[in-house]
């Protein structure tokens, strides 16, 4: 009787997300809730034929697998301490774990659900990317006094190098659609004006540095799949009102940063705050393959917040450098790219999107699940 109540309890809770996605407008659908066993879900993975999710249980120092097409559950594997990020093979038979903690990289047969070797990486390693080919993994040890992202060779799953980065913290790092150059953002701790390395992957050198101004808490990055721009989620620090909120006695904006690939390139800080409704901590993000919509978990205010990147690259595009700079704290702004926010669970930390770009996967921190949304066909 008492299985009967909770199960009854969470169909209801399903179908009010439902309710209230569609109520948004703009065609996207919260679906259900995918329950996983250990507490706190940081990151989640897909797998590239969209089969499979892998949940990384900060808390839980575990790796969940779940069927994306049941929804259920398929196995559990223990890693090591505090996994942060992972990410599939290109092949799908592998995921690579990055155990923040244990200064470890966990390598995990899919198939077998089990972990087949452990390698030693640099200090606190929370992002892991695949180089196009695959045959290289690059793991961010975003220490705050490490500067490098570490070198996997996944034919033989050893390190085999490392990338120096111009300052400490390498928090995210994403590939270029050519494969070609990484882009690592550095949340240098105290440091002011935190930045962008671009990586000459063939090298292992930073060609530019590119400072992202009065910026803080850099959390994800991501390419425009034309190669054009980088997206970085960031806060802005500030010492004034009413252009701030008031967070754990420090005031901040929140901003998506657009950075020009080009050397030299236009850098911009576009507002994802309006008046009375702030997106506070702005976390992990997804571009859909087509290159229509940016999908942002926003931590602390329990939604996935989507924005239409072809309005938001022709702000940029069409504005000076200077008139950039004026945007940045214009609250107004939001609504010309705005599409809809999609209330999920507490504190999405990780979005993902499935290979097709239909369904954005967030996995909720505090609520330990993942809300699944069904995004536009068009």
């Amino acid at each position: 009787m008492k299985k009967k109540a909770w199960l009854l309890g969470f169909l209801g809770a399903g179908v009010l997300s439902l309710t209230l996605a569609q109520s948004a407008g703009a065609g996207f659908i919260q679906g259900t809730r995918v329950r996983t066993e250990h507490p706190s879900p940081f990151h989640v993975a897909v797998s590239p034929d969209g089969s499979t999710l892998a949940i990384a249980n900060q808390s839980g120092h575990s790796v969940t697998f779940v069927d994306t097409k049941s929804r259920a559950v398929t196995g559990e594997v223990p890693v090591q301490v505090q996994p942060e990020s992972s990410v599939f093979a290109h092949d799908g038979r592998t995921l690579y774990v990055c155990n923040a903690e244990s200064d470890s990289v966990s390598v995990v047969d899919v198939g077998k659900k089990a972990v087949v070797k452990t390698i030693k990486v640099g200090d606190w390693p929370c992002s892991i990317k695949l180089s196009k080919d695959g045959s290289k993994a690059y793991v961010c040890c975003s220490g705050s006094m490490w500067n490098t992202v570490d070198i996997i060779d996944t034919a033989n799953n050893s390190k085999v190098g490392e990338i120096k980065t111009t300052n400490y913290g390498p928090r995210d790092i994403a590939i270029s659609p050519d494969g070609k150059t990484a882009a690592v953002i550095l949340d240098t701790t105290g440091k002011i004006n935190r930045g962008v390395d671009f990586v000459d992957l063939a090298t292992g050198r930073v060609v530019e540095h590119r400072n992202i101004y009065q910026s803080a808490n850099l959390r994800g990055v991501a390419y425009t799949p034309d190669g054009a721009y980088v997206l970085v989620t960031m806060e802005q620090p500030k010492n004034w009102l009413p252009v701030c909120e008031a967070e754990n006695a420090q005031i901040f904006s929140n901003n998506l940063a657009v950075v020009e690939t080009k050397a030299g390139g236009k850098v911009a800080c576009m507002p994802l705050d309006e008046h009375n409704n702030y997106d506070g901590n702005p976390y992990g993000l997804a571009v859909d393959p087509g290159g229509k919509y940016v999908y942002i978990g926003i931590r602390s205010m329990h939604r996935v917040t989507i924005l239409d990147l072809g309005k938001l690259i022709d702000i940029v595009a069409s504005s000076t450098q200077e008139e950039l700079d004026d945007m940045k704290n214009d609250l107004t702004l939001m609504v010309d790219y705005l599409v809809t926010r999609v209330n999920v669970g507490l504190g999405p930390s990780s979005v993902a999107l499935s290979p097709d770009g239909k369904i954005c996967y967030a996995a909720n921190y505090f609520t330990n699940n993942i809300s699944v949304i069904q995004t536009p066909v068009n």
